[in-house]
């Protein structure tokens, strides 16, 4: 007979025989979430369950540290792990290293996470949002060719507003090929000069409405140049493109009534332009009869050669300042000439000849200043105050 072995003994052997089967790592496991709970250490402990059997679990903190969502009791989860054993206890359990929630459960986490990024950006913020249009020209409408929320946009349009021009941008609104159609769509609206776009699909699982939730057609919504409304699905199902649309209503119906206004509207905003237009021009005729008031008491329109009269003045005035100026200036000139011909006469040979004096001149009439170059025999002249006298030079004495 063999040696008992020690309980403690039995467990190791156990422990050794299963975390040794290689069948029992990298094991992946679906079931629902029970008991979970977090103790200060960071690791998880928690079961796994079906509706026949139980499985305990563990994940360590350093493992819990890198999901990408928050467990919660009753998420059904997919977790991957391996089998160990608890000797003390003599149990075993699934140390888990990932988790990740299953099938629907996983598109919703990816979706919460894009919705947390957007929203980080701003895209969601209230303050972005534009006002619509109150009289629109030109209304862009996307929506599923022939479908019912196309036609009801069209039909109600047509009811409330025909001034407004209807383009129409049909696209796929469901399917993997979707949200491409979408975004083809989108960019012929935005080369087309709209007023406001409409966005609309009408009821269906909330599972179809996918197309509504991609990343690169929420942001070209976000980033399209005219206001955009949403009119995905019914009030309980909201998409990204609901977040980011500048309005969100419920059916294609009332995307209609939002972009439009209904006739009592019109009707009343032109009543309000006639009577705004007739008192304006009731003031400009008010005011242009106190201006031809005023003007007819001016003195141009009491008598109007006063507008000239006074010009006549300062043309008199003007003609004697210059009379004035101009025997001013006359007078100056003439006192002038005369200190100049005082200065003139004084300076005049004459008046040194009619004292006695004369000067001598050769025969070609130059006057004779000095000796040098006069010869006896040469002919001079000798002009006095009352005539010439021509003489011979018999010789010449220079001064010593």
């Amino acid at each position: 007979m063999n040696s008992p072995l020690s309980v403690t003994d039995l467990n190791l052997l156990i422990k050794g025989k299963l975390e040794g089967d290689f069948s029992l790592r990298g094991l992946t496991v679906k079931g629902e979430i029970s008991n979970y709970k977090v103790y200060p250490s960071g690791h998880a402990y928690f079961s796994l369950k079906d509706e026949n059997s139980l499985l305990s679990c563990v994940m360590w903190a350093s493992n819990r540290s890198r999901l990408l969502f928050s467990p919660q009791n009753g998420d059904e989860v997919i977790v991957k792990g391996r089998i160990t054993v608890y000797p003390s206890r003599g149990s075993y359990q699934l140390s888990a290293d990932g988790m990740e929630p299953f099938g629907q459960g996983m598109e919703l986490l990816r979706l919460k996470q894009l919705k947390e990024k957007l929203a980080k950006e701003g895209l969601f913020d209230e303050s972005r949002k534009r006002p619509l249009p109150p009289f629109p020209s030109r209304i862009g409408v996307i929506a599923g060719k022939g479908s019912a929320g196309m036609k009801d946009v069209i039909h109600n349009l047509n009811l409330r507003y025909r001034l407004a021009t209807l383009c129409l941008f049909p696209s796929l609104v469901q399917g993997k090929q979707a949200p491409a159609d979408l975004l083809r769509a989108l960019a012929l609206a935005k080369q087309s000069r709209l007023d406001v776009l409409i966005i609309a699909r009408g009821g269906g699982a909330s599972e179809d409405l996918g197309a509504f939730n991609d990343e690169a057609l929420v942001r070209s919504v976000a980033l399209f140049p005219c206001p955009v409304i949403s009119a995905v699905g019914h009030e309980i199902d909201v998409t990204l493109i609901d977040y980011v649309a500048d309005k969100r209503v419920s059916t294609p119906t009332a995307a209609a009534i939002a972009a439009s206004p209904d006739q009592e509207e019109i009707q009343a905003y032109i009543d309000g332009a006639f009577a705004s237009l007739y008192q304006s021009t009731a003031n400009l005729l008010d005011r242009l009869e106190e201006k031809r008031k005023w003007l007819s008491e001016r003195p141009f329109f009491r008598d109007p050669s006063s507008i000239y009269q006074r010009r006549i003045e300062d043309v008199d005035h003007l003609n004697k300042r210059i009379a004035s100026a101009t025997e001013l200036r006359l007078l100056g000139l003439n006192k002038r000439l005369s200190e100049l011909q005082s200065s003139l006469e004084a300076m005049s040979p004459r008046k040194v000849l009619k004292r006695g004096y004369s000067y001598l001149s050769d025969g070609e009439g130059r006057v004779i200043k000095s000796i040098k170059g006069i010869k006896p025999g040469q002919n001079i002249q000798a002009t006095t105050e009352d005539g010439i006298i021509h003489s011979t030079v018999v010789r010449t004495e220079g001064k010593e």
